[in-house]
């Protein structure tokens, strides 16, 4: 009950943030939107009706064809949204403390962009729906197995298109600078911030390092097997995952201990089990 309490409070607090995010920077900078709010600026182009009405017409309208198509376990979490995210885009639109970010649009953007990725990642870490196209997403995917992705990529990639075309290229640009930082953002929340470095280690020096990085470096280690290329020798390959701060002092001892040592990094957003998210 606790935890289904807490889900329910970061979905809140996310769908926050994303409203503040539009509401703040987004809309009164003029940048490119896309999802259901940059369909709802394009079609404010043609009705006389505040931006957060067409917003929630447009929710009302995906979260009854979520209820018929999609059922209601998933259309449920996406409730809150649907009324929530209106409501506040209309109450942060009001706001006019931030007019004068105007004068720095690049700042805006990365605001935005912030706002808008660490509350997308906390509804989706809570296992929440920011509903909109999220929606029409899973339903054509019920009906005709289209990946719900590839259902949001195309919607707004033609929202975005669209609107680029009536907009100055720099609101398109900075648009799309809101975009990347808010995926860059998503992936940070979602990996709660614990990216690693993963390690595949190619030396005739194994065991000595292998000892290396268990002793010194209280790391980990996996033997992988494999077979050289070009001799087609049986070998075997050290596999290891450290955190950021350990990797220039493992590089040194790897070639310390073997200067022809071949060693691959990899980034990994995320590590779980036992001597990671478990305890030892």
């Amino acid at each position: 009950m606790k935890n289904k309490f807490i889900s329910y409070i970061m979905i809140i607090f996310g769908g926050t943030l994303t409203a503040a995010a539009f509401g703040l920077f987004v809309l009164p900078q003029g940048f490119v939107a896309g999802g259901v709010t940059g369909l709802s600026v394009i079609l404010s182009g043609f009705m006389n009706l505040p931006l957060s009405w067409i917003v929630l017409a447009i929710n009302l309208i995906l979260f009854a064809l979520g209820w018929i198509f999609a059922g209601k376990e998933f259309i449920f979490k996406t409730l809150i949204m649907t009324f929530l995210f209106p409501t506040l885009l209309e109450l942060f639109g009001r706001i006019t403390i931030f007019d004068a970010m105007s004068a720095d649009p690049f700042l805006s953007s990365l605001l935005a962009g912030c706002l808008l990725g660490i509350g997308s990642g906390l509804i989706l870490r809570a296992n929440g729906s920011s509903g909109g196209f999220d929606i029409l997403g899973v339903v054509l995917n019920k009906k005709f197995q289209i990946p719900v992705s590839s259902v949001m990529y195309v919607c707004d990639f033609v929202i975005i298109l669209y609107q680029s075309v009536s907009k100055p290229l720099l609101s398109t640009v900075y648009g799309i600078v809101v975009i990347l930082c808010s995926s860059i953002m998503v992936n940070k929340i979602i990996t709660q911030g614990e990216s690693k470095v993963q390690l595949l280690i190619f030396s005739k020096e194994r065991e000595t390092i292998r000892e290396h990085l268990l002793k010194t470096f209280d790391t980990g280690v996996t033997l992988l097997n494999a077979e050289s290329g070009y001799q087609k020798e049986k070998a075997k390959v050290i596999l290891t995952i450290l955190p950021y701060n350990k990797v220039s002092s493992v590089k040194k001892m790897i070639y310390t201990v073997d200067p022809y040592a071949f060693t691959v990094i990899n980034g990994v957003n995320y590590v779980g089990g036992r001597g990671y998210s478990i305890r030892r």
